[in-house]
C-alpha cells in the first residue's frame, strides 16, 4: 500500500471516528436534557396536584370543624352527614373522627398513663376505622386554636388534626392515605417517587423494573420539592435512572455511522482519485476539483437536511403536547365521572368526544408534519373565521375555567372569509390563548381575562387576542417571534415562532403590543377571501 494511499485511508477513518464520537457525545447530552426536562415537568405537575389536594384536606378542616363548634345532636348529626360525604367522595381520606378533649367526660381517662389521657370520640367515619388518638391527646391538646397539625401515622397515613375555637374542647382530626395522593395513572412508572413528612416515609414507590434498559450510563436524576401547604410539609422526591440504550440509542448511532462512513469513504476515495489524477494527467486537475467541490456540497447538503429535521423534531413534541394534554385532562374527568355512585353518561359521552377531535387533530399535526418534511404544505381553503375562533374557544374553555380565567369572545356579526388551514389557525390562536393563560396564572392577575375579537378592515380581516396581564417585557419585544426564544422557565421557544410562520404562509401578519391599559395584544390580519367570478 503506497504512502498516499495509506494516509487517505488514515484520514478517512480519522474522520469518521471523530464524526461518530461527536454524535455519540451530541445524542448523550440531548437525551440527558430531554429526560431531565420531562422529570423536572412531571415534577412540577404532581407538586402542583399533591398540593391542590393538601389545600382540599386544609378546607375540609375549615368546613368541618366550623360545624363542631356547636355540640347539639341536631348539629352533630350535620356534621356526621357532611363527614360521610367526604369520606364518600374521596378516597385517599381514610377516616374522620370529631373528639372530645374533655377528660371530665366520663371516657375511663384514669385508666391512661400521665400525660396520655383518654379520647373520647364523638363521631368517627367509617366507623371503626380510626386508629388510637390517645398518644397524639398531648399534642393536639397543645395545639393552636384553628391551626391545623400535621402527625405522621401508620401505614403510609398521616393525620391532620385541629382544635375548635374556645370554649369547644372538640378536636377533629382526619387521616390521610398518602398512597392515594396520585392517582395510578398520574404516578411515572419510569421513576423512584418518595413522599416523606418529619423525615418519615408515607410513599415509596419504586421504579417500574419490567422496562428492562441497559445499565445506567450516568449518575440518576432527582427531582424535590416541597409541597405549597402550611399545614402538611410533605417532600415529594423523584429519582430518574439514565440507562445507556435511553441516553444513546443504538439505531440512530447505528444509522448515523453508517452514513458518516460512507461520507469519508466518498471523501477518502475523492482524495485517492485526485492524487492520482493529479500523478497522471495534469491536465485533470480542474475536473477532479469540481468533483470534490460537488462532494463538499453534498455533504453540506446532508448537514442542512438533518438541522431542518432535528428541528421538526423539536417542533413536533411541542404541538403534539397540547391535544395530548387536552386528552389526559378529559380522560382523567372521564374516570371520576364513571367512579361516581350513578355516573352521568352525558358528561363522559362529551369527555370521550373530545378525545375523538383532539386526537384528530394531533393526526392532522402529524400529517402536516409530514407535509413539511417532503416540501408539501397545507392547501389554503376559503374558512369562516368566527368558526375557527367559537372551536378554538370550545376547545380550551374547560381549561380557562379551571384556571379561573374568563374567556369573552366579541366576534364580528358578518360572514368573515380567508384563505386558511383551519388546523393551522387554531393552532395560532391556541398558543396565543394558552401564552395569555400562562402569563395570567403566574403573574396572579385579580380578575384575570382573555378576549378574542374578530372584524373586517377593509379586504382584511383582523383577528385580536388580548389579555389583562402583566403585559410584554420592553428587552423581549425584538426577539419576540425568534426560534427558541422564551420567557418561561419550562418553555421551548417554539410556539409564537410556528404562529408567525403559518400565519405569513398565507400571507398575513401578526404583530405584538401592549394594551394602553395593561395587557399583551396579539392582532393577526389576514386577507380576506376574494369573491370568485363565475367563469
Amino acid at each position: 500500500m503506497s504512502n498516499g494511499l495509506l494516509k487517505a485511508w488514515l484520514i478517512g477513518i480519522a474522520l469518521w471516528l471523530a464524526a461518530v464520537v461527536a454524535f455519540a457525545v451530541y445524542s448523550v447530552e440531548t437525551s440527558r436534557q430531554r429526560l431531565g426536562d420531562e422529570l423536572a415537568t412531571v415534577g412540577r405537575t404532581l407538586h402542583r396536584l399533591i398540593s391542590q389536594r393538601a389545600a382540599q384536606h386544609d378546607a375540609h378542616m375549615t368546613s368541618l370543624i366550623a360545624l363542631a363548634d356547636d355540640t347539639e345532636p341536631a348539629r352533630l348529626d350535620a356534621t356526621r352527614q357532611v363527614m360521610e360525604s367526604v369520606a364518600r367522595f374521596y378516597p385517599r381520606i381514610a377516616w374522620l373522627a370529631l373528639v372530645s378533649l374533655d377528660d371530665k367526660a366520663g371516657q375511663g381517662a384514669t385508666a391512661a398513663p400521665p400525660g396520655n389521657h383518654a379520647v373520647r370520640t364523638m363521631i368517627e367515619v367509617p366507623a371503626g376505622g380510626g386508629e388510637d388518638l390517645a398518644p397524639l391527646r398531648d399534642a393536639i391538646e397543645g395545639q393552636q386554636r384553628g391551626k391545623v397539625e400535621a402527625y405522621v401515622g401508620r401505614n403510609g397515613r398521616y393525620l391532620l388534626a385541629k382544635r375548635a375555637q374556645a370554649p369547644s374542647d372538640a378536636a377533629l382530626v382526619i387521616a390521610i392515605d398518602a398512597r392515594h395522593l396520585l392517582e395510578p395513572e398520574e404516578q411515572p412508572r419510569w421513576a423512584h417517587l418518595t413522599l416523606t413528612l418529619d423525615a418519615q416515609t408515607l410513599v415509596d414507590l419504586p421504579a417500574d423494573e419490567t422496562a428492562g434498559g441497559a445499565p445506567p450510563l450516568l449518575a440518576p436524576l432527582r427531582f424535590q420539592s416541597t409541597i405549597d401547604s402550611a399545614s402538611q410539609k410533605i417532600s415529594l422526591a423523584l429519582e430518574r435512572a439514565m440507562p445507556t440504550d435511553q441516553l444513546l440509542p443504538v439505531r440512530p448511532l447505528i444509522g448515523f455511522a453508517a452514513m458518516a462512513g460512507l461520507a469519508s469513504f466518498a471523501l477518502m476515495f475523492a482524495l485517492r482519485q485526485r492524487a492520482a489524477v493529479q500523478k497522471s494527467q495534469r491536465s485533470t486537475e480542474e475536473a477532479e476539483a469540481r468533483a470534490l467541490l460537488q462532494e463538499r456540497q453534498a455533504l453540506l447538503a446532508h448537514a442542512s437536511r438533518v438541522n431542518a429535521m432535528g428541528e421538526l423534531a423539536s417542533g413536533i413534541a411541542h404541538e403534539l403536547t397540547q391535544p395530548l394534554t387536552a386528552m389526559l385532562s378529559r380522560s382523567q374527568a372521564a374516570v371520576r365521572l364513571a367512579g361516581a355512585d350513578t355516573p352521568d353518561i352525558g358528561l363522559i359521552r362529551e369527555a370521550l368526544e373530545v378525545n375523538v377531535r383532539e386526537a384528530k387533530r394531533a393526526g392532522e399535526m402529524l400529517k402536516r408534519m409530514r407535509d413539511y418534511a417532503s416540501n408539501r404544505a397545507p392547501v389554503p381553503v376559503p374558512s369562516a373565521i368566527n368558526d375557527i375562533v367559537a372551536e378554538i374557544a370550545a376547545l380550551t374553555g374547560a381549561d380557562l375555567q379551571r384556571r379561573g380565567i374568563e374567556l369573552k369572545l366579541d366576534m364580528a356579526s358578518e360572514t368573515l372569509k380567508a384563505d386558511v388551514d383551519a388546523i393551522e389557525m387554531e393552532q395560532v390562536l391556541h398558543n396565543l390563548i394558552r401564552n395569555a393563560a400562562d402569563a395570567l396564572e403566574s403573574a396572579e392577575t385579580a380578575r384575570p381575562q382573555i378576549a378574542i375579537e374578530t372584524r373586517a378592515d377593509g379586504q382584511e380581516i383582523r383577528i385580536v387576542v388580548r389579555d389583562n396581564g402583566p403585559g410584554i417585557a420592553a428587552q423581549a419585544f425584538p426577539k419576540l417571534f425568534q426560534p427558541f426564544f422564551t420567557t418561561k422557565a419550562d418553555g421551548m421557544g417554539l410556539g409564537l415562532s410556528l404562529c408567525a410562520t403559518l400565519i405569513e404562509r398565507v400571507d398575513g401578519r401578526i404583530e405584538a403590543e401592549n394594551a394602553p391599559d395593561g395587557g399583551a395584544c396579539f392582532a393577526i390580519t389576514l386577507p380576506r377571501t376574494r369573491k370568485r367570478e363565475p367563469s
